[in-house]
């Protein structure tokens, strides 16, 4: 029996307004969880087939802890709680962090963006420098 699918568990749970942080703790807990009971079943001399099908039986069934945790309201999001407030509060937060977005970049690639601006001052010049020497040959002519 393969693994529990913790994917479609993850899915659920941010579907029904789960904190991420709190669906990724879940899911990770239960992938550790799933992993110790596996080896431990191997260590009693199971192999990995039969090790597997334990820990699935010890583990149990996946949608009710789905349930138990979709039950607990203090993991819900911010979002899921306020959705009205947070179809405003969203936006507002985007617009005021757009304009950042392009200076967070360039702090954040700061070689790439000196050795850019380098170029093109250095394409400047050759271009410049070919303009004039093209200007002088017409009119000296």
């Amino acid at each position: 029996m393969p693994r529990p699918d913790l994917n479609g568990l993850q899915s659920r749970l941010l579907r029904a307004g789960i904190a991420p942080r709190h669906v990724h703790r879940t899911v990770t807990e239960l992938n550790e969880h799933f992993d110790d009971l596996v080896d431990d079943a191997m260590q009693y001399g199971l192999d990995q087939a039969g090790a597997e099908r334990h820990a699935n039986r010890e583990l149990g069934d996946i949608s009710l802890i789905g349930k138990a945790v979709c039950g607990r309201p203090e993991l819900r999001g911010w979002a899921a709680n306020h959705p009205r407030a947070a179809l405003v509060v969203y936006p507002l937060a985007c617009l005021a962090i757009l304009p950042a977005l392009p200076v967070i970049a360039g702090v954040a690639n700061a070689a790439y963006l000196a050795r850019w601006i380098a170029c093109a001052i250095v394409s400047g010049l050759v271009t410049a420098s070919i303009l004039l020497v093209l200007q002088l040959s017409i009119t000296l002519t």
